[in-house]
């Protein structure tokens, strides 16, 4: 405060006197030089923008496996096999003429004659072929019939998610002019001239 008054003094005072009584020979009352201010700078600190904030999107393709699966080839069925007669031969006797009673003339000691005779049945042997088990149809059971197949399945699907990339920063330091360098008027000690 007291420097800007001495500025504002010489301005208005020195100037003056400068060009007329200092050089006229007149008592100095107080005597003042020029003198440089340099200028006032303060560091300051500032956040700065190296990358902004960015998102991508990062995909997962999906997922597969294999499995075994039980497939039916063929189903269960039901066949029939013939199963032919079978015959048996029996022998059995048969009466071809049965016992009877009749006359027949026989020598008998040189002579002929007439005799009631008895003449027995009469047999033959035949051959007769015997139904012992008819025809008949056999079912015959034929299981179903399976197979092994491998086939591919989705374990997990496809998918995406959005990354998000915060921005970047950094701090830089510089210095900033507080007040510019300036001009000033300060006493001095000389002789001859009174402080």
């Amino acid at each position: 405060m007291r420097r800007r008054f001495w500025s504002a003094v010489a301005a208005l005072v020195i100037g003056p006197l400068m060009g007329s009584a200092a050089f006229a020979g007149g008592q100095a009352l107080s005597c003042y030089e020029q003198a440089t201010v340099p200028a006032v700078y303060k560091t300051v600190h500032e956040k700065v923008l190296v990358q902004a904030a960015s998102s991508y999107v990062v995909k997962k393709p999906a997922v597969y496996g294999y499995q075994s699966r039980r497939v039916l080839v063929q189903p269960e069925r039901v066949t029939y096999r013939k199963s032919p007669a079978v015959y048996q031969t029996q022998h059995r006797q048969v009466q071809v003429q049965p016992a009877s009673i009749g006359w027949e003339y026989r020598m008998i000691k040189g002579r002929n004659v007439l005799c009631k005779v008895k003449h027995p049945a009469v047999f033959k042997t035949v051959s007769q072929k015997v139904l012992v088990q008819p025809a008949s149809k056999v079912a015959v059971r034929h299981p179903a019939v399976y197979s092994s197949v491998k086939e591919k399945v989705l374990i997990q699907p496809a998918r995406s998610h959005v990354v998000q990339k915060p921005a970047v920063y950094r701090t830089v330091s510089r210095q900033v002019q507080v007040q510019p360098a300036r001009t000033v008027w300060k006493p001095v000690r000389v002789r001859g001239c009174r402080y």
